[in-house]
């Protein structure tokens, strides 16, 4: 293993900074690397060209260099008919630059994106995700790379998989780098604490962020996931924000304005620094002029007790948290039964049921005879984890259930449960150090359950000492107290609530099954509540609980209130001073887009349709007003990519269901019509197929032409079906200008369509500078866009 003034690449981090090295596809475009050419056959063809750059950035001071692989992967090369050659062209250009740095630097072998969104988001299954990254990674680590760089990843899941698929294939450090939008978010909707969390618990041995934005945008980022890291953080700005100016990339942001944010953002806990696009030799240099004399924070020892979701983060303690104990088959038919046939809706409206009464965490246990507990398990989880929007709880008596469930879940989950028991111990424990995860803790030793307070603190005390040597933090632990029948043993309760005391003053978060306690007796709910507020005034963390149960649910708010855990009394105030509560049942039509709920939907339009409503009014006063309003709330940032996609799948089968009870003029002969393309030699079309389903849903006619498109074939189909507009995207600064051509084709011909322009590197400013006819900065701006210009 490489060591650099004498250390190992974590180790040189704890008193140096890593200086990374800086943009490399800029300059590869300027030394003769032409749009829509395979960015690494470029760089095998032509070696001089990226030893002069990588040479630049050792002598400018960068301790880290970056393969050129980032589109390495199997399906990015296949877009240049060259997915067979991964372990080639990987291996390739890995001993390049291995060579080039010799003992001066470290090498990471730089993956990103595959362009795909993974299940259920899209259609790429999450294996099938590891093993396209396992094999560039191998290829990789056998060109001797030191460490595995995942970059510029804009999806949690995906990003996770590759993380899996790096600790899979070698034993590298594995370096993780996601983007963030101006408003902290992924495109997906992931928040910088829950990424951080999310990825150390798959793996990862560093974790950041880079692109996007520049490095004054990144401070509260960093320091968002300093709060919560216990891995060094790597940050990799851009120089500003990219702007075209006469046809040509330009960022805002000199190399010596660029440098003054490099100490707020060391400060702020960064570990690992370089630039990002817009960035070369002379930011390199900057950055290691400031941080000469500067040392690098240290991060924390363990995580703490937060559980992450695809886009949030739930801490355990301060705060009591409600476990949803319904999705589990014990009790109820329906669930058993839509199990049995592998319909997962009614999973999905126990999940959201459970969110809209105030869960905060949902256990879900899907384990019945005549049902394959594993296939079940992740159908489940492939349904709700990113709508429901809420940090599971993995629920199985299975190991190997466990074990498919936290390689899967895109976030940080919580065990149900570890025992005590010597056996159950040794087999969980390595199961819970590969994730980190947060696991109940059950004090059922090798001689059953003990029946004192005594008894079950005595089994946690034998057990931590196995889990501290394990490395494992009190922070990961919540202790079930052990809840038993009082109608059988009236001591039952003091003896649970001296466990929860005992736990709260020696630092263990708690955790109750309440609802057992009550067991054989009338009226359970009082019991069940008056239980619960003692436990809380115990210190108790969490409950395992049904959120439905109005009396649970106030009397937790009014305990939280009085055990002074609910500052300002905040939540008990917003709890009872509700006057209407919204609950998001798909009853109509409108409300099922809103929600993303497609299975239904046509049912609710039947139902609209016996009443007299014609398709075209339903499509008028109910879709696109729906529509609307999923617009309004994604502008506003309460929704994200995810609802965005679901709300548009849902009006799709709404539309297309409707077309086919329409006459043929009706339905197609009013339509405005669209040709939608990715310019020529930009393969990026993600944010381009979710306009044009969005702009379907909207009514207009759109022949999607795809990616890579020449200028001539789009203005010559615009031209054969008279279209009214052309959209056309571009994700990368050196194929936006192919806009130009188009618009001044469109001209020449005197075509009536008009040209509306969007893509990330594309700004108001430049659609203006080419005479674009409209901008949108996303999919729902750009359906707004387009209704104005056939206006």
């Amino acid at each position: 293993m490489k060591r650099i003034d004498g250390l190992g690449f974590l180790e040189y981090m704890e008193s140096n900074f890593m200086i990374l090295d800086g943009a490399s596809g800029t300059y590869m475009h300027q030394h003769g690397m032409k749009p829509g050419l395979c960015p690494e056959t470029f760089a095998i063809d032509n070696p001089g060209v990226l030893r002069s750059l990588q040479t630049q950035y050792l002598d400018a001071g960068s301790k880290a260099l970056y393969t050129f692989t980032m589109g390495g992967n199997a399906l990015k090369l296949a877009e240049y008919g060259l997915g067979d050659d991964v372990a080639r062209i990987n291996k390739t250009l890995a001993e390049l630059t291995v060579d080039i740095a010799g003992q001066r630097a470290f090498v990471g072998g730089d993956i990103s994106s595959t362009g795909s969104f993974l299940k259920p988001l899209g259609d790429l299954d999450f294996e099938q995700a590891v093993a396209i990254y396992a094999e560039q990674v191998e290829a990789l680590a056998v060109g001797g790379v030191d460490f595995i760089i995942i970059e510029t990843m804009i999806d949690i899941q995906e990003a996770r998989a590759a993380v899996i698929a790096a600790k899979d294939a070698c034993d590298l450090p594995v370096v993780v780098s996601m983007t963030f939008d101006e408003h902290g978010r992924t495109l997906t909707g992931t928040t910088p604490e829950a990424a951080a969390i999310t990825l150390i618990s798959a793996g990862a041995d560093v974790v950041g962020l880079n692109c996007s934005t520049g490095p004054a945008e990144m401070v509260p980022l960093v320091k968002a996931i300093k709060a919560v890291s216990s891995v060094p953080i790597i940050v990799k700005p851009n120089a500003g924000m990219p702007r075209i100016v006469d046809g040509e990339t330009q960022f805002d942001m000199s190399a010596k304005r660029f440098t003054q944010y490099v100490k707020p953002l060391c400060e702020a806990g960064a570990n690992m620094i370089g630039g990002c696009c817009g960035t070369d030799a002379d930011y390199i240099r900057g950055i290691v002029a400031q941080t000469k004399d500067m040392t690098p924070l240290p991060w924390r020892d363990a995580l703490p007790p937060v559980l992450t979701s695809v886009s949030d983060a739930v801490t355990i303690g301060g705060s009591f948290r409600v476990i949803g104990e319904r999705i589990n088959p014990t009790g109820k038919q329906k669930l058993k039964d839509a199990l049995k046939a592998g319909e997962y809706g009614t999973v999905m409206a126990m999940a959201a049921d459970q969110k809209d009464k105030g869960a905060h965490i949902l256990d879900v246990n899907v384990g019945m005879p005549d049902v394959d507990e594993m296939t079940s398990m992740k159908n489940v989880l492939d349904t709700i984890t990113v709508k429901a929007e809420m940090p599971l709880c993995i629920d199985s008596s299975k190991f190997e259930v466990v074990e498919q469930a936290l390689r899967m879940y895109p976030g940080r989950a919580l065990v149900n449960s570890m025992s005590t028991k010597s056996a159950h111990m040794k087999k969980m424990l390595p199961l819970i150090q590969r994730y980190q995860a947060m696991f109940i803790l059950l004090p059922i030793g090798d001689d059953g359950i003990p029946q004192t307070a005594d008894g079950r603190i005595q089994e946690i005390e034998k057990a931590w000492g196995v889990l501290s040597a394990a490395g494992v933090s009190k922070d990961a632990i919540l202790v079930d107290g052990l809840v038993m029948a009082v109608s059988s043993d009236p001591n039952a309760a003091e003896q649970t609530l001296k466990v929860v005391r005992w736990c709260t003053d020696n630092g263990f978060g708690t955790v109750l099954g309440i609802s057992n306690g009550s067991f054989g007796l009338p009226e359970r709910g009082f019991i069940n509540a008056a239980y619960l507020v003692m436990a809380i005034k115990e210190g108790l963390s969490a409950a395992i609980m049904n959120p439905s149960e109005v009396l649970m649910m106030d009397m937790y708010h009014a305990a939280e209130a009085l055990s002074v855990r609910d500052d300002g009394f905040e939540r008990y105030i917003s709890r009872f001073s509700q006057t209407q509560i919204i609950e998001q049942n798909a009853d109509t039509v409108a409300d099922a887009v809103v929600i993303g709920k497609k299975n239904g939907i046509v049912a609710l339009i039947d139902a609209q349709l016996e009443s007299g409503k014609s398709p075209n009014s339903i499509i008028g006063d109910m879709l696109i007003p729906a529509l609307e309003k999923v617009g309004d709330l994604y502008e506003q940032r309460v929704y994200f990519l995810p609802q965005l996609i679901y709300s548009a799948e849902a009006a799709t089968v709404a539309f297309e269901y409707l077309e086919s009870k329409m006459d043929a003029d009706d339905a197609s002969g009013n339509k405005k019509k669209v040709v939608i393309a990715t310019v020529r030699g930009d393969v990026h079309d993600i944010g381009k197929n979710l306009v044009a389903m969005l702009l379907r849903n909207h009514g207009f006619a759109v022949t999607d032409l795809g990616k890579d498109v020449p200028t001539k074939l789009i203005v010559d189909t615009a031209q054969e079906q008279d279209a009214d507009i052309i959209g056309l995207s571009a994700l990368i600064t050196t194929t936006a200008k192919e806009m130009e051509g188009v618009i001044a084709l469109v001209g020449q011909r005197g075509l009536k369509a008009k040209v509306m322009v969007g893509g990330a590197v594309v700004t108001q400013e430049y659609a203006d500078s080419i005479g674009a006819d409209a901008y949108a900065a996303d999919a729902a701006g750009a359906v707004r866009s387009a209704s104005k210009l056939v206006e």
